[in-house]
């Protein structure tokens, strides 16, 4: 082996290597076949160091543009993030990035798992976390993209449509600072070439509202919900 493959080696030994004292967790990655491959469980959830514990079951969307979810049988090592920078293509967008990410988790992720967009809508959402991941600064890269199929038979890029243009729709009133208060976002970096990183979502607990403000948020959600059934049946 010559001097550059042995320092090749080296850095990406390097690279794939969790920092000291971080949180690493093992668990084995299960696609749904409702999602068709965008999105699914990681299973049998243990933290091999670090002192945070997690679910035994996460939920998992793959966050590069159409990666397959993968189904392993064997447990795979991921450290656990807080933070969106390391897949971001421009890392100085970090805090707007992050408020958009959790913008369309909270406006489509709970009807996307009620099964409202299709059994293939799951490439939906990956499409639009990916061009999250890509954003620039500017809400024109948050514009819709062309769809890159001849058809769309499953609806998907229907749903990244509507998706899209909500968060454009909307970019000057979403602030910097915009955090869900209903889901944990956290990140899933891969510690080995062959494996792919995640965004896994959790339920926060909350309080349970009053029930004149419960009837009030059970109103505006089926409003919502039933507004964007009738954009994407459209």
């Amino acid at each position: 082996m010559n001097l550059h493959s042995v320092l090749a080696t080296v850095a990406l030994s390097a690279s794939l290597t969790a920092p000291a004292g971080a949180t690493v967790v093992q668990g084995t990655m299960t696609p749904t076949n409702y999602f068709s491959g965008y999105m699914g469980e990681m299973t049998g959830v243990t933290t091999v160091s670090g002192t945070e514990t997690l679910p035994d079951t996460l939920f998992a969307i793959c966050i590069e543009h159409s990666a397959q979810f993968p189904g392993w049988t064997t447990a795979y090592q991921y450290t656990l993030t807080d933070s969106f920078a390391p897949f971001l293509k421009n890392p100085g967008t970090i805090d707007m990035a992050t408020a958009l990410l959790h913008y369309v988790i909270d406006g489509y992720y709970a009807s996307l798992m009620h099964g409202d967009y299709g059994s293939a809508a799951g490439y939906g959402l990956n499409l639009a976390v990916w061009q999250v991941t890509n954003f620039d600064g500017t809400q024109a890269s948050m514009g819709i993209k062309p769809n890159q199929y001849d058809s769309d038979p499953n609806g998907s890029y229907a749903l990244y449509t509507i998706i899209m243009e909500d968060v454009n729709d909307n970019f000057a009133s979403i602030s910097p600072n915009y955090r869900s208060t209903d889901y944990e976002i956290r990140f899933l970096q891969q510690n080995d070439s062959d494996t792919q990183s995640f965004a896994i979502i959790t339920d926060r607990d909350n309080e349970v509202p009053e029930p004149s403000s419960l009837a009030l948020l059970l109103a505006g959600g089926i409003g919502l919900a039933a507004r964007a059934r009738r954009k994407y049946q459209a």
